[in-house]
């Protein structure tokens, strides 16, 4: 045995059943050849070997030091897929531990050595035997947690370190995270998960004799905690999506947890964690270190001449030398050990042109003179900051670059309501209509030109042919152009608009005056100062409910019926007070007094109209909303109780509904004297009238009789009559009861004697 036996586990383990197997067929089969050997003894050595495998030969490189796996190499597909222990790495650890040979080299006494194998094989079987058991006198051995932390070494606060590796496979463009951790001494993380579940559980655990300490934040520098929490957020997604997922592969199951696959998301987040920083890049086998720079890199193409009448473009770079790394954000340029992030922009432009050149396999594009026209109109001005023109005669070439493009937009409605819009483009002195196609012969922005079309194509415009230019009929389309892109197109062009057009304007429709007064014990509400036709009132209303986002009026311009106080006032004061629109168009209302309250909490939600209301209003709303205790109340006279404080508010309160012929609920909950202070009102008003008319109490059939005994206990001055029995007492009854000051009866009885009740018009 000349490999510890733990290091032959942890590489067994990583490689999973299936590829052990192979690996000891390929020992079996004689496959393995070990080319280079440097050994100190079973913790610390290098091999390098040749493995034959599928029709190919496969190098593979192992390293340990200090019985740490430091590194471990193959240039099989199965290695640059997941970037582990694969069957030829496990192959060439087997085939040297128990290669003959090597056993005589570096043992003493072969024959010693396989007694050790033999006796480390005995106890691994009986410690594998005794496993539950230990497992069982761990769990209840007594350990005293704050005496056993004391023993555990400690690193200092702020010195461990994380160094990421990137490892870029060219051919399947995937991008791949490996990291070490450490201070002085670096260990790499062999599985992603569980270091996630130390860091969670804060466990003490140690990697090496250089390396042992509590997982917790504050161990850790400061400039590795952003890829600190980037490794536990891509380490807790592998480790709940392999606990989840039941499918398995051939060679495994789940994701690879000895490495991060870099996502295109994934690759916007690594940026941010390590801009400016130098990280090891590993590509084709190859380690640099490459600088993570937020610039785009300083790529431009020369325009030479080629000859007689011929021209060409030449990039300033090896169209070879250069990656392209996707991410969900934005694209990173790989070249010269720099990984530089470039915007989308450098994407559809600078990168859309070298793509040209390597798609075609060439250093240089080779044109006609007589084509420098299409080079300045079309692919100059999307790259003009790129292409370099110092080698040519200015003179010549000027005529071909075009000068900046302006654009003015006359707009108009026509007799259909419908927007047109004329168009000119301006070049210098050079003004003409893009619509009629001219023939010019100067120099022209046509990506520009395309641009500005294409904007007007989107808004919605269409050709008029016969008048060659652009109309905009749909409604919906109008309105949205009004509101929204017109902002959008004053900001880029000339915009010239007729007074047709202007007053057909979106309006926000408002009150500007509303009055509201009491007269004749009415209520008048003055409507008149609508900014609008009242006669389309009816129809605005019903796009409203329909939630259309605009009306648009028979004049052609449009109402913004969104978030709009004066139609939603409308729809309130409608709605609320059952009133037609018929009525609403006259500009004046007429309603009952006790709808005050109800028009006063609408009015409330009215900011940008002055409302006038007439001091009767004014009075009356101040009233009824008055909650300060007056202790000046009056109660009647021989009233047999003392009404407590909230008791006289409420008598009071019901005294002044009652003054302006309101309804009103007493709507105490039940035990706090409601009875008592309505029978307060009842004694009032028979006090106070010179011919009282009785007062009906309807109350459920239970109730009656106590209502009477309420009425004689506290109001001995006034008389009842309680109505029961059969149909022809109570009509006797009900014919008395003007002889009465309350008539008391249930519910269910005033349905049947309503009838009674009306003829006695009392």
């Amino acid at each position: 045995m000349i490999i510890n036996p733990e290091i032959i586990k942890e590489l067994c383990s990583e490689a999973g059943e299936t590829r052990k197997e192979k690996a000891q067929s390929y020992v079996r089969q004689k496959k393995v050849n070990i080319t280079k050997v440097i050994y100190d003894d079973i913790n610390n050595f290098e091999i390098r070997s040749k493995v034959k495998g599928n029709g190919s030969i496969y190098d593979v490189h192992i390293k340990v030091e200090n019985k740490e796996i430091e590194d471990v190499s193959c240039d099989c597909p199965d290695y640059y897929e997941h970037y582990g222990t694969c069957k030829h790495i496990l192959a060439t650890a087997i085939e040297f531990n128990q290669n003959e040979g090597y056993l005589r080299i570096f043992s003493n006494n072969s024959e010693d050595i396989q007694n050790n194998v033999s006796i480390f094989n005995k106890k691994q079987k009986q410690e594998e035997k005794y496993r539950n058991f230990k497992q069982l006198i761990h769990t209840f051995y007594p350990v005293h947690e704050e005496e056993n932390n004391n023993l555990k070494p400690k690193m200092l606060p702020h010195t461990i370190k994380l160094e990421p590796k990137l490892i870029y496979y060219t051919y399947l463009k995937t991008l791949k995270l490996e990291v070490k951790i450490g201070d002085k001494q670096l260990y790499k993380l062999r599985k992603f998960p569980e270091f996630y579940d130390r860091m969670r559980n804060k466990e003490y655990y140690s990697y090496g004799a250089k390396l042992e300490f509590t997982h917790e934040e504050d161990y850790f520098r400061k400039d590795s905690l952003p890829l600190l929490n980037f490794i536990l957020k891509y380490a807790e997604i592998i480790k709940y999506t392999n606990e989840a997922t039941n499918s398995y592969t051939y060679y495994g199951s789940g994701i690879e947890e000895s490495y991060i696959t870099i996502s295109n998301s994934g690759m916007d987040e690594l940026f941010s964690v390590l801009e400016g920083k130098q990280v090891t890049f590993q590509k084709e086998g190859i380690e640099n270190k490459v600088l993570f720079l937020n610039k785009t890199p300083d790529i431009k193409f020369d325009i030479e001449e080629e000859g007689k009448n011929e021209y060409k473009i030449i990039p300033n770079i090896d169209i070879y030398e250069y990656e392209i790394i996707e991410g969900k954000e934005n694209i990173y340029f790989l070249m010269e050990n720099v990984l530089y992030k470039c915007d989308e922009n450098f994407k559809n432009t600078t990168l859309k042109l070298l793509q040209v050149f390597r798609n075609n396999f060439t250093n240089s594009i080779i044109f006609p003179k007589e084509e420098l026209s299409n080079l300045f109109s079309i692919v100059f001005p999307k790259v003009k900051d790129r292409i370099e023109t110092k080698t040519l005669n200015e003179e010549e070439i000027e005529k071909y670059v075009p000068k900046d493009l302006f654009v003015k937009l006359y707009l108009d409605y026509d007799n259909r309501n419908y927007i047109t819009a004329d168009i000119k483009f301006v070049y210098g002195e050079e003004e003409f209509n893009p619509l009629l196609e001219p023939n010019l012969e100067f120099a022209r922005d046509i990506a520009k030109e395309d641009e500005v079309l294409e904007m007007f194509r989107r808004t919605g415009f269409m050709l008029e042919v016969e008048k060659a230019r652009l109309i905009l009929v749909s409604e919906e389309a109008i309105y949205n152009f009004l509101s929204i892109d017109i902002e959008n197109y004053m900001k880029k062009f000339e915009v010239l608009a007729t007074d047709n057009f202007k007053q057909k304007e979106i309006k926000q429709p408002k009150m500007g005056n509303l009055g509201v007064r009491i007269e004749n014990n009415l209520l008048n509400i003055d409507l008149g100062s609508l900014d609008f036709d009242p006669s389309e009132l009816k129809e605005i209303m019903q796009k409203y409910h329909l939630k259309k986002k605009y009306h648009r009026l028979k004049d052609g311009s449009f109402i913004n019926l969104e978030e709009n106080e004066t139609i939603d006032f409308i729809d309130s004061i409608s709605k609320g007070m059952d009133i037609t629109y018929e009525e609403l168009e006259k500009g004046e209302l007429k309603l009952p007094i006790y709808r005050s309250l109800y028009l006063d909490r609408i009015l409330e939600n009215i900011k940008n109209t002055k409302i006038s209301k007439n001091e009767e209003y004014k009075n009356l709303i101040n009233k009824i909303e008055d909650k300060n205790f007056n202790e000046e109340i009056i109660l009647p006279k021989n009233l047999n109780a003392e009404l407590r404080n909230y008791q006289k508010v409420g008598y009071e309160w019901l005294k002044v509904l009652d003054s302006y012929n309101f309804g009103g609920i007493l709507a105490d909950d039940m035990g706090l004297g409601k009875t008592i202070q309505l029978l307060s009102v009842i004694l009032s008003y028979v006090q106070n009238e010179e011919n009282p008319k009785p007062t009906i109490v309807v109350c459920p059939s239970s109730l009656t009789l106590n209502w009477q005994n309420e009425t004689k206990k506290f109001t001995p001055d006034l008389t009842t009559i309680v109505i029961h029995g059969n149909s022809s007492e109570r009509k006797r009854q009900i014919k008395s009861i003007r002889k009465y000051n309350i008539a008391i009866t249930s519910y269910d009885l005033l349905k049947r004697d309503i009838d009674i009740y009306k003829e006695l018009r009392i």
